[in-house]
């Protein structure tokens, strides 16, 4: 693959919970394994641990990864399932919103 066609790549992942046995670590290993798989440059890890995906709370990991998505330094945000990235249609949709609105629109989603 040559280096013009290397997609940069964020993963992110997020557990609800600190106390009940959730780990990020499957999320991130078969993100890692995906990414690696189509040649894709890791740029690196965001990760929420604690934060629930339903609540308004802010995800300071998410926060930042959208941050450096808004400054056009990655082609793609993967994460492993679609409820790890947002629990309502709102949480879903404002995200990819500030994208667009930032000029970023280019950064693709991959689940």
């Amino acid at each position: 693959m040559t280096d013009e066609k290397q997609l940069c790549v964020v993963r992110y992942a997020r557990v609800s919970t600190r106390d009940k046995g959730q780990n990020p670590d499957l999320q991130q290993s078969e993100l890692r394994d995906y990414a690696r798989a189509l040649g894709w440059q890791a740029l690196g890890e965001f990760v929420d641990v604690g934060v629930s995906g339903s609540k308004d709370s802010r995800r300071p990991q998410l926060d930042a990864m959208m941050r450096l998505a808004k400054a056009r330094k990655l082609g793609v945000i993967a994460f492993w399932k679609l409820d790890r990235f947002g629990r309502s249609l709102r949480h879903l949709v404002d995200p990819l919103a500030e994208l667009e609105a930032g000029g970023a629109a280019s950064a693709t989603i991959w689940i």
